[in-house]
């Protein structure tokens, strides 16, 4: 499904220095020594992810921030925020809480987009920090953002590499956000597309910046 974007938006060029060094990222490994965690660590890390998965409602927005090259590299792209490097959406399902959310590369081989349980996304041994914030909607507003992402989802939307925010058919992380929870309030959010200055199109911390979005759980992993 095409969405009503601005002519603008045909302008979008990408920001070839964080791209190249995004995409080199995803394709290239580095060899590095394993960091070693302590198990008061890992306990109290669980814990903190276990409490904020009692406060997520359906629909709700979560951010992690991962600790690799990758992650160095999705941060540099925020617009003024680098507290998150990745985004994604939650749903409740059969009593747990999932994370819909666009990844590519090493990463995700199949470059389609996931559905991964909440405490997997947030691991304590690849990121330090998360957070999850709360865009109001409305009941109707409510189903249909489930209704949008269930079927990226059934259709494997894949990932784009190429951070090209004016095609539909593939998308990043922050894009697909971005894209469902504005259809699901039909279009309300269009003027917050940015076309004029880098980085273009929708970052990941103009998410949670956001009118209205409201934090739930904001923590971090400290060893």
């Amino acid at each position: 499904m095409k969405y009503p974007v601005s002519a603008l938006v045909h302008r979008i060029r990408r920001p070839a220095g964080c791209l190249l060094f995004l995409l080199a990222a995803c394709t290239t490994p580095e060899k590095k020594q394993a960091p070693v965690f302590t198990e008061s660590y890992l306990r109290q890390s669980r814990e903190k992810i276990q409490r904020a998965e009692t406060q997520v409602q359906s629909g709700d927005l979560i951010f992690r921030n991962g600790v690799d090259e990758v992650s160095a590299a999705a941060r540099s792209m925020n617009r003024t925020d680098t507290s998150y490097s990745h985004c994604g959406i939650l749903f409740r399902e059969n009593d747990r809480v999932w994370v819909y959310h666009a990844l590519g590369g090493k990463y995700n081989p199949s470059m389609k987009l996931l559905r991964e349980p909440l405490d997997s996304f947030c691991k304590p041994e690849e990121n330090d920090a998360f957070g999850i914030f709360r865009y109001p909607l409305d009941s109707f507003s409510a189903a249909f953002f489930r209704h949008i992402v269930l079927s990226h989802y059934r259709k494997g939307l894949l990932f784009d590499m190429y951070f090209d925010f004016s095609t539909d058919d593939r998308m990043y992380c922050s894009e697909f956000v971005f894209k469902s929870l504005n259809q699901a309030v039909r279009n309300r959010l269009m003027p917050l597309i940015n076309t004029d200055t880098l980085p273009f199109g929708v970052t990941t911390d103009d998410l949670f910046h956001l009118p209205g979005c409201i934090p739930v759980s904001r923590e971090k992993f400290a060893q």
